[in-house]
């Protein structure tokens, strides 16, 4: 909650039949508000703004609060530029989340027609599902419509809570490192991270308050929040905090190095020195910049990820699974040797491709230049694939399983045998269809969150569908509230024949449906290329 614009009111006794809403976790009181079928508490603090000296530190434990905190609005966005209607928005103030809570009672209504009475059951022991938010480590931010929650909670039966964190320059680079093995002392690494690792220790210290249970916890994220969920598999800080880990279209390689993080903060520095003096817009302005940058350089890393520091970030999430002399493996102390994962990606990820301003020729160099980029068999595996790219279509399946499929295959062939669930999104509705754009990235989010009105809801119905997609959605979420339940979502684990889920108006399970794709790049090694 942004503390300037919201100010906190003085205590006061509230109406009897309100106490249902006041929450009094380890840093406050907090007053949620009823919304449909839940309590929700929306720009809860739990972190120290990042602003000032603490501008690229790591995040730091919030100043406790005494008066009652009207927890009633979703905090700022990290400051970042949202598109051609908005501009730019945010500010350093962005280190809040909302959790939202099922009701006890269902539908209460005073005769005015108005909430009078709705409370949740604080002796439930729901299970918690955390969010992160996704925007390629760029954009985005938990006060997304799609991303309210109360219809997700409702279907989960769960508390779910949904975290702000910095991204771009803020929280997504490790500006402590420098080319040569220079470090700046003004900077931390994975400051970004450490939001996660700080929201979620709030979340374990306060789980009961909200009728939760802090023994299940399970980590949630699409995209780039994705890649935050499998980041936090290689930090051992949280091992003992999440019981669980969802990972939806993640770019599991959207990791740095350290030499690859120096010479994104280099570039950073070489555009404007003076980063830690500016205004939060000025440091925004960067992050566009080196977005931008991306596109001549292409690295599959990205100019913002997680570093692996040593430290937070203990090592790559795709080196999970190395053996000990003797075949056994190595427990390194991560959260990954001992949760469950259920990890995905959507049929036709990136066919949007066939829609940027671009000719195919220049499309089909880009993607062979992307391709060399990466790699090992990389090059080969465009020309045998992807027919070299031949067409839109060709570029856009291409860079699709190089960001996602690829590298959320290799992380579910090296989990734990038994403990890794992947599933495949392949409704289309006719608009979808028509548009050649299939079974598009973020296409998942409506369907699980019940938000047809929001993301890509109304793109995918502006020529019908809705029947495909309820019961498409109503499949995914039965499998999603079994495992955040009971770790398991009900159907065979990656490891017995490369079992996939898919989900269409439906679901089945099919064994290796991209079985020579999925060979084919579990030979390329995607840790290097962020490595060098």
């Amino acid at each position: 909650m942004n503390t300037t614009t919201h100010p906190r009111p003085a205590s006061r006794r509230p109406h009897a039949f309100r106490d249902a809403w006041i929450v009094e976790t380890t840093t406050g009181p907090v007053k949620g508000h009823p919304e449909t079928g839940v309590v929700a508490f929306r720009g809860i603090p739990y972190a120290q703004p990042p602003r000032g000296e603490l501008r690229f530190r790591r995040a730091q434990p919030v100043e406790p609060w005494t008066e009652l905190l009207i927890a009633a609005h979703p905090g700022d966005y990290c400051a970042q530029y949202r598109n051609r209607t908005v501009g730019w928005v945010g500010s350093e103030d962005c280190l809040w989340l909302n959790v939202v809570v099922p009701v006890a009672n269902g539908h209460d209504r005073g005769r005015s027609g108005r909430w009078w009475r709705s409370s949740f059951d604080r002796s439930a022991r729901r299970p918690i599902v955390v969010y992160f938010h996704g925007g390629s480590n760029v954009h985005g931010s938990a006060n997304e419509p799609l991303l309210t929650g109360q219809y997700f909670a409702q279907a989960m039966d769960a508390v779910v809570v949904a975290v702000n964190y910095r991204v771009g320059m803020f929280g997504q680079l490790s500006l402590n490192y420098a080319a040569g093995g220079s470090s700046a002392t003004e900077a931390d690494s994975n400051p970004g991270i450490s939001d996660l690792v700080m929201a979620l220790r709030w979340i374990h210290a306060n789980a009961e308050a909200f009728g939760g249970d802090p023994k299940r916890i399970t980590v949630m994220g699409e995209s780039s929040g994705g890649a935050m969920v499998t980041a936090l598999t290689a930090v051992p800080e949280v091992r003992g905090i999440i019981a669980g880990a969802i990972a939806q279209s993640p770019p599991v390689a959207m990791v740095h190095s350290p030499v690859a993080a120096a010479r994104w903060a280099d570039r950073a520095r070489a555009y404007n020195p003076a980063l830690r003096r500016v205004s939060a817009m000025r440091v925004a302005e960067v992050t566009e910049h080196l977005n931008r940058c991306n596109d001549d350089y292409l690295e599959l890393s990205g100019p913002f990820a997680p570093t692996i520091d040593g430290d937070l970030v203990s090592r790559h999430p795709l080196a999970i699974g190395r053996s000990c002399p003797g075949g056994s493996v190595r427990d390194d102390g991560t959260p990954a040797q001992e949760i469950p994962l259920l990890i995905g990606t959507n049929a036709d990820e990136y066919l949007v491709m066939r829609w940027e301003w671009m000719s195919t020729s220049a499309q089909r160099a880009r993607v062979r230049e992307f391709a060399a980029r990466i790699g090992g068999d990389a090059p080969d595996i465009v020309a045998e694939f992807y027919r070299g790219g031949r067409t839109r279509a060709d570029c856009g399946r291409f860079a699709g399983d190089a960001l996602f499929f690829a590298s959320a295959t290799q992380l579910a062939s090296r989990w734990p045998a038994g403990r890794a669930w992947v599933y495949r999104l392949d409704m289309a509705t006719p608009s979808l269809r028509v548009s050649g754009l299939g079974a598009i990235h973020a296409l998942d989010l409506p369907l699980l969150f019940d938000r047809y009105d929001a993301g890509k809801g109304p793109t995918a119905l502006a020529l019908g569908g809705r029947k495909t997609m309820r019961a498409t959605g109503v499949a995914m979420q039965k499998r999603w509230k079994n495992f955040i339940h009971r770790g398991d979502p009900g159907y065979a684990p990656f490891s017995e024949g490369y079992a996939t889920q898919i989900f269409d108006a439906g679901e089945c399970t099919v064994e290796d449906p991209a079985g020579e794709r999925r060979r084919a790049w579990a030979n390329v090694d995607l840790m290097a290329s962020g490595a060098e």
